[in-house]
């Protein structure tokens, strides 16, 4: 059996074996449409029968392919990070402070202070004898953030070529926030459950912050060519002083006093409002979101690719 292996490219002549020529652009139409040729195609001739072998993945398909398999690792990614929280959440025990601050006595009595360490969760009053006060809305809080935002939009130009060659430029103006400034501050508090109560550090901690102001000013700055400024939007987040939370921790006495702060070798440390079930729930409910994500971005990059080598 005996078999010619020719390479073509964008401007080549393939020559066969029967003496027949096909340009794979614009030359020998007829023979270009009998056999299927597409530019960058590979033809085997073996006892007469013409085979086409695509040699060139198709562009439009394997970058958005690729977009997308880099996607779905980044929701699998997210839907680990929600199932670690849940794990951190499950084998935490479960005190009360008036229990903590027993256990804590007992294990200080037998291998002296600073040796408790136990990761936590409960939920207590919140307790501030010198709250911070947020400064644009003036509420007493435990922590505030402040975040100044430029409202923007920027001019995108992208160039395209039609069916007969010529080239067209299309021009949109694209939202885009631009961040110019933050401030958070936060300051320890302690929880109070009945007569019980225990200090804690907000430090790296998760807290669920509420929005208490927002306004939109006039724009500070001038348009130009490539940008138009829409105006500046002012946000102010809190976490009030007062009412219940739920706090998972880790609870160790290594400053000298009983205290709820992030854990020493990595963890969860949220204080949020509501409850454990309220938590528990949030958490599984985003791991089922980015699973299913993630399954769905998966298979839709699989068959891209598939069809691009196709």
């Amino acid at each position: 059996m005996s078999y010619s292996l020719v390479q073509s490219g964008a401007n080549e002549w393939v020559n066969l074996k029967s003496k027949l020529y096909c340009h794979v652009n614009n030359s020998c139409e007829k023979r270009q449409q009998e056999y299927g040729f597409k530019p960058g195609t590979r033809l085997l001739e073996a006892t007469g029968n013409i085979i086409s072998i695509p040699t060139k993945f198709s562009v439009e398909l394997v970058i958005p392919g690729l977009i997308t398999a880099g996607a779905a690792i980044g929701c699998g990614l997210a839907r680990r990070h929600q199932a670690r929280r849940l794990a951190h959440l499950l084998n935490a025990q479960s005190s009360s402070i008036a229990e903590l601050h027993e256990l804590q006595a007992t294990v200080a009595q037998q291998l002296g202070g600073g040796s408790f360490k136990e990761r936590i969760k409960l939920s207590a009053e919140v307790l501030c004898d010198e709250p911070l006060l947020a400064p644009w809305s003036g509420e007493p809080c435990v922590a505030y953030r402040q975040t100044i935002t430029n409202l923007l939009e920027v001019r995108k130009e992208s160039t395209y070529t039609d069916s007969e060659g010529r080239n067209h430029t299309d021009i949109n103006w694209e939202r885009r926030d631009e961040t110019l400034s933050e401030l958070e501050r936060r300051c320890d508090f302690k929880l109070r459950q009945g007569a019980a109560s225990i200090a804690l550090d907000p430090a790296g901690a998760e807290l669920e912050m509420e929005t208490v102001f927002n306004s939109v000013e006039p724009p500070q700055s001038n348009n130009n060519l490539t940008s138009r400024s829409l105006g500046v939007r002012r946000t102010e987040n809190i976490f009030r002083a007062s009412g219940m939370v739920f706090v998972l921790a880790e609870c160790n006495d290594a400053k000298g006093e009983l205290c709820l702060q992030a854990p020493a070798e990595g963890g969860t440390f949220v204080v949020r409002r509501g409850n454990e079930e309220d938590f528990s729930q949030a958490i599984r409910s985003w791991r089922r979101i980015w699973s299913v994500t993630t399954i769905a971005l998966t298979g839709t990059s699989l068959i891209l690719l598939l069809l691009a080598i196709i």
